[in-house]
């Protein structure tokens, strides 16, 4: 079973929210995370979301194409658009793509979308506590662990991100030993995929 759910908590400790809400699901579960200011395009997202887990059930975590970013192979067109009529159709359009892009030993997604089983929750050892950089940590880890990280190239969400200066709040924790130190910017595109069946 996939939850699909936008655990927080007024402390900002984002981490401890997604840790909690994890500890609540059934050891066979996934849980697909999705930001507070992120919305689906279409209506395919959670048949997508099964299809990518059935194919890879040994993946470390998942997540999907979206309108605002910083890293270019996880941003679709028009990153400075909100009219969502045109992201729906963006959304639509890409949904005959068929592949799974593995960023594992790229740079941390971002991830305004996460999809994780609870067995790769496990042994990650569950995500820092925090608020901004736990998506990175969380990649990192798996990743150290021989775990693939794969962005679901059809699946396309709207993302607000800081647009017109509307950024994390100032006091907004960063999670402990953060490591965004490791993202390289200009860093080589990802090549590898694998072709949905």
């Amino acid at each position: 079973m996939i939850y699909a759910m936008m655990p927080f908590a007024n402390d900002m400790n984002l981490g401890r929210a997604y840790n909690e809400a994890m500890a609540l699901m059934g050891e066979e579960d996934w849980a697909c995370f999705l930001d507070h200011d992120a919305i689906w395009t279409t209506r395919e997202w959670y048949r997508q979301l099964e299809e990518a887990a059935a194919f890879r059930p040994d993946a470390g975590m998942f997540t999907a194409v979206q309108s605002r970013g910083w890293q270019a192979w996880q941003v679709g067109p028009n990153p400075d658009s909100h009219d969502m009529a045109r992201h729906r159709a963006i959304g639509k359009g890409r949904l005959k793509t068929r592949t799974l892009l593995d960023v594992t030993v790229n740079s941390g997604i971002a991830g305004v979308v996460m999809l994780i089983s609870k067995r790769s929750w496990r042994l990650a050892g569950g995500f820092v506590n925090g608020m901004m950089c736990v998506d990175h940590a969380m990649h990192f880890k798996l990743a150290s662990l021989g775990r693939r990280v794969y962005v679901i190239e059809g699946l396309y969400v709207y993302h607000w991100r800081r647009a017109n200066g509307d950024g994390p709040p100032s006091n907004a924790p960063v999670a402990a030993n953060c490591p965004c130190s490791q993202i390289r910017r200009g860093e080589s595109a990802p090549t590898r995929r694998l072709t949905l069946p």
